[in-house]
């Protein structure tokens, strides 16, 4: 017979909801975590006060102890009575060694990162489950189906934009899946044929060539139904590739389609996040984020601002570090001084793509997936050598004598192709900007991790010591790492000998604790500041950015559930706004504006909106035209820009609507010579993009370089321009303004390190150099007359080509583009008044 008198209580224990008193409660024993810093605590006061809240993000610095602040919140929610609470990290590493602290924080827990659970514990309600981000967000969660959860942690929200992209993806590599490639590849052939575009397509098929290519929103349209046949015929809907298909099946025609290195990925432009039930109602969110000055990215990721931000003032995770541009290094930190370096130190390698990494081989090979972790290992306990890290900037944790040094060879960049379009295409935009110093701000965090911890950072990419230069971009990192940038910056700048020897000494005296390093560090690095004129330009576009990161994802979720009106709506409320800060972003937004009026078969409108993305995103952005007389005559012809550029202008039929679009051309580059200088600067790039060049604005865009770059892509050829319109006549060119010119050829060198520069051309009146002056033998004067005389036998052109018949435009137009006259070389001399 039972004994009821010796039976347990099973009522239920009375364990406390505040995650402080959690923590004090925690078994006693040999632990790592033995208190919890102030930070930590403050965050857990807080949240506490605002836990109803459904979006709360808690913001802390990289090596702050985030993950303890996470578990001691999912267990709170826990002993609430949440039901499925959910805790999700970036990798599957990351899933087990947050388990492994649960276990020292004595907090129950179940794992996930395959089909089973590790425990039966989440499944009879009496632990929350530690998972990754595919397990939630890939199409056939079963998770989300028979899991439903009431609580989120999102751990690594910084990161999250990633990898909810990469379950929104169906990635069709060549390798893997030949037939349904090949097919997908000649269902849209036709299409970049009509683009004129064929040879770049021919490229982006190719391994190796770094070529990418995006179907038109209207070649998608007209292509959906068939692409959605070609894909149930190779077995989308099941095996791997019917994870992502599952979210994309109903919706291909709302999709961007991108070819590049033998590989079709298909996702939509905007993360409809707003429509997964993870962010549905009833459903408390917590976000794990580490610190950043931009909330754009998260609002990509998850579609919706936090109700409540929560970052405590703390010190934690503020590691000292010196930070050396290696441009300023005579040979620079390549494989040959990192071979010197790693002979009795060792360092990690950071490089965005393997192509990079084949660089680095003599110092050390990437490791393969499988043997990652053993590798990453061993390098921990080593002292001398190399590790390669390609494409990771967060989940890798070297804290301490683990390892002191990075080489930081390359702007890291995403893998899907997608931000690889843009990364390649409209590298300078605003919102790109943020989403790389995301990144930036993570890699540095790997090797410094607390607030003991020293390090050196070696950044070897010409292109990420352009953006470490640039305040502007500076600023959107946290405020102690731009103060480190400012403070090495005079480091290297200051150094006896700029070769490598010195660089070593400076690395050496970081890690050895140098008394004169570590007395410096301390008394500069409180007062370093950034110019505050280019800081304040990054703040001010902050508001607008992330406002149009909403608008996107209320477009993506209005797609997704057929309000294509509504979708509409919500991207043309914000781009008067985002225009004033980023052309190619509200270039890209009218592109997708203009799909919405294709799915409603208003072909017209769609044209106007698609003519208005055009002039604002690069040439390398192709978009579908107008159906013209002659277009079956030149079909399968790869125009050159200038020919598609001149039919663009003078295709109409109607006269008064040319009238009315040449107007507004004419308006802008009569700016040229009666305009202020910033509306000359704009007509100048407006004269470069209607001759079928790259027209960018370095200065205006990134806060430095010259005022206006002309490019031919395919010859390789630049051209720059600084504009001084505004001076008077007869103009004295002075020792700043060449001082300032040479800054810019540096500009142009690191820029386009591939292209042959043709000059440097000052753009104003007449006049000569001052006695101290010292030009550069490709500088310069191109009068501002000289410069109009360009602009009016232009438009003199465009009118003769409107008094042809429509086939005979076509004709004229491919013959004046053949001519050596409108050629960047023979413009780049014609252009020259006088060398200096």
């Amino acid at each position: 017979m039972v004994d009821f008198s010796k039976l347990p209580s099973s009522r239920a224990d009375n364990r406390p909801n505040d995650p402080v008193k959690i923590f004090e409660r925690r078994p006693s024993g040999d632990t790592d975590v033995k208190d919890l810093w102030r930070g930590q605590a403050d965050a857990l006061e807080e949240w506490n006060r605002y836990r109803d809240k459904s979006d709360v993000l808690l913001s802390l610095n990289t090596g702050a102890g985030k993950t303890v602040v996470g578990l001691l919140i999912a267990q709170s929610l826990m002993n609430e009575g949440c039901e499925n609470v959910l805790y999700v990290c970036s990798t599957n590493d990351l899933v087990m060694q947050t388990a492994r602290e649960a276990k020292e924080l004595g907090v129950a827990c179940t794992t996930k990162m395959g089909r089973d659970f590790s425990n039966d514990l989440f499944e009879e309600g009496r632990a929350f489950c530690i998972t990754n981000y595919a397990a939630i967000f890939n199409g056939r969660s079963t998770l989300m189906r028979r899991n439903r959860p009431q609580a989120i942690v999102f751990d690594d929200a910084h990161v999250a934009e990633g990898m909810i992209r990469d379950a929104y993806t169906l990635s069709i590599p060549a390798a893997k899946y030949r037939d349904l490639y090949e097919e997908i590849t000649l269902l849209f052939e036709d299409h970049f044929t009509d683009l004129h575009i064929a040879e770049r397509f021919r490229k982006a098929k190719a391994t190796g060539l770094f070529e990418f290519v995006m179907a038109a929103p209207r070649g998608i349209v007209e292509r959906a139904n068939r692409l959605r046949d070609l894909l149930l015929k190779h077995g989308a809907d099941e095996g791997d590739l019917s994870y992502a298909y599952s979210h994309l099946a109903d919706h291909l025609n709302s999709c961007a389609v991108i070819f590049g290195d033998s590989k079709i990925e298909i996702t939509p432009p905007f993360l409809p996040s707003r429509c997964h039930p993870a962010f549905g109602t009833g459903v408390r969110r917590v976000y794990l984020s580490a610190t950043l000055q931009s909330q754009v990215e998260f609002v990509r990721a998850f579609g919706r601002k936090p109700e409540h931000v929560i970052a405590p003032n703390n010190d934690a995770g503020n590691g000292e570090r010196l930070i050396l541009d290696g441009r300023e290094v005579q040979g620079g930190f390549g494989p040959s001084f990192a071979k010197q370096l790693t002979t009795s130190r060792k360092a990690v390698i950071a490089v965005p793509t393997y192509n990079m990494a084949s660089r680095w081989s003599a110092i050390a090979e990437p490791p393969i997936r499988e043997k990652f972790s053993d590798e990453l290992d061993a390098f921990r306990e080593a002292n001398s050598g190399g590790f390669v890290l390609v494409s990771r900037s967060d989940g890798i944790d070297l804290p301490a004598n683990t390892c002191r040094i990075m080489i930081m060879d390359g702007l890291p960049v995403g893998t899907s192709l997608l931000e690889r379009l843009i990364a390649a295409y409209m590298p300078t935009t605003s919102t790109q900007n943020r989403r790389v110093a995301s990144r930036i701000a993570q890699l540095f965090g790997r090797i410094n991790r607390g607030r003991n911890d020293y390090g050196a950072f070696l950044i070897e990419g010409r292109d990420l010591a352009k953006w470490l230069r640039n305040d502007r971009n500076v600023a959107l990192l946290p405020p102690l790492l731009q103060r480190q940038i400012v403070v090495g910056r005079t480091v290297v700048e200051n150094m006896d000998e700029h070769n490598a020897n010195e660089a070593l000494n400076a690395v050496d005296a970081v890690l050895s604790r140098n008394e004169g390093w570590v007395k410096y560090y301390q008394s500069e690095v409180l007062g370093a500041e950034l110019d505050q004129t280019e800081a304040q330009r990054t703040e001010d576009a902050e508001d607008t950015l992330v406002s149009a990161a909403l608008a996107e994802a209320k477009y993506a979720a209005a797609m997704w559930s057929g309000g294509i009106d509504v979708a509409r709506n919500a991207l043309e409320k914000t781009i008067a706004d985002v225009l004033q800060y980023d052309e190619y972003l509200a270039g890209w937004h009218q592109a997708w504006l203009g799909l919405t009026f294709d799915l409603n078969q208003d072909s017209e409108a769609a044209d106007k909106m698609y003519d208005i993305a055009r002039s604002r995103l690069p040439n390398t952005i192709p978009l579908t035209r107008r159906r013209r007389a002659g277009d079956e005559s030149v079909k399968g012809e790869q125009l050159k820009p200038l020919t598609r550029a001149l039919l663009d202008l003078t295709h109409t039929l109607h006269a008064p609507k040319f009238e009315k679009d040449f107007g507004v051309h004419k308006l802008r580059l009569n700016r040229i010579d009666d305009g202020t200088p910033k509306q000359a600067e704009d007509g100048v790039a407006w004269l470069g993009k209607l001759l079928g060049f790259v027209d960018t604005r370095p200065d205006e865009t990134e806060g430095t370089g010259p005022d206006v770059v002309w490019e031919d892509p395919e010859l390789r050829l630049v051209l720059a321009f600084e504009l001084k319109t505004d001076k008077d006549k007869p103009a004295s060119y002075r020792k700043d303004d060449i001082g300032q010119g040479h800054d810019h050829e540096r500009y142009l060198e690191d820029t386009y390190p591939d292209h042959e520069r043709l000059g440097l051309l000052f753009v104003g009146p007449e006049g000569d150099l001052t006695s101290s002056s010292n030009p550069s033998p490709t500088m310069g004067l191109c009068l501002t007359s000289t410069m109009a005389g360009l602009r009016d036998r232009y438009f003199a052109l465009v009118q003769d080509l409107r008094q042809q018949e429509p086939l005979g435009r076509w004709a004229m137009a491919r013959e004046e583009a053949s001519k050596d006259d409108w050629t960047l070389r023979k413009l780049a001399n014609d252009l020259r008044d006088k060398s200096f």
